[in-house]
């Protein structure tokens, strides 16, 4: 089973029905005021998860409200919820936005999960993370940005046009940004470590 996430950032409404639509007897799940997203398409999530702080509208559906005050962001609470019921993968969209420390929690996030478990989407752009070895879908000339996530790590790309062997990645020097697709398969290994893989399916400003 998947779970489609909506979090409360900006939303591409073709984006988010395609999701939806695409990924059958998937568990929707409404983030808080990301419920809102779902609600505009004409559809209603399985379930809500948050404190609620900024969803003003009741929805008849499935509940889990948390207090304001807590450790944990909202969308921890949600994925934590996606993979209890037995989640395999998590695609997170309407994640960005003008909160950037939510941004950067959520990437902090995608360690906790796993790798390639949770997949951060947006128009043109696919987020994960990975440790261990991935084969992941690119296209030629397609930018790639390839950094460290929770301290130095120990990195193999292939398939790109800056290709390194077991070179140290420490997260004071980012040199694994803009990096370029060669083929139609790219391989990232950590050897230590493990690293953000952001891929723009479309050519960023």
């Amino acid at each position: 089973m998947d779970c489609v996430l909506a979090l409360n950032g900006t939303c591409k409404r073709e984006l988010l029905l395609e999701a939806l639509e695409s990924r059958e007897n998937a568990l929707i799940i409404g983030v808080d005021g990301g419920t809102k997203h779902i609600l505009n398409l004409g559809m209603k999530p399985d379930i809500v998860i948050g404190d609620m702080d900024s969803l003003s509208e009741d929805v008849d559906v499935e509940k889990l409200v948390f207090p304001e005050d807590k450790y944990e962001i909202d969308a921890e609470l949600a994925l934590d919820e996606c993979f209890r019921r037995g989640g395999k993968r998590a695609f997170v969209l309407c994640w960005r936005g003008e909160r950037v420390d939510m941004e950067y929690a959520l990437l902090l996030l995608l360690k906790k999960y796993g790798s390639l478990k949770v997949v951060l989407l947006e128009d043109g752009l696919e987020v994960v993370y990975v440790e261990g070895k991935a084969e992941l879908e690119a296209k030629p000339r397609e930018k790639w940005s390839i950094l460290p996530l929770g301290g130095s790590a120990l990195v193999t790309l292939k398939g790109f046009k800056y290709e390194i062997d077991r070179w140290e990645m420490p997260p004071e020097k980012p040199y694994g940004v803009s990096n370029v697709a060669l083929k139609e398969r790219v391989f990232i290994q950590t050897w230590d470590g493990g690293v953000v893989a952001i891929r723009w399916k479309k050519k960023p400003s």
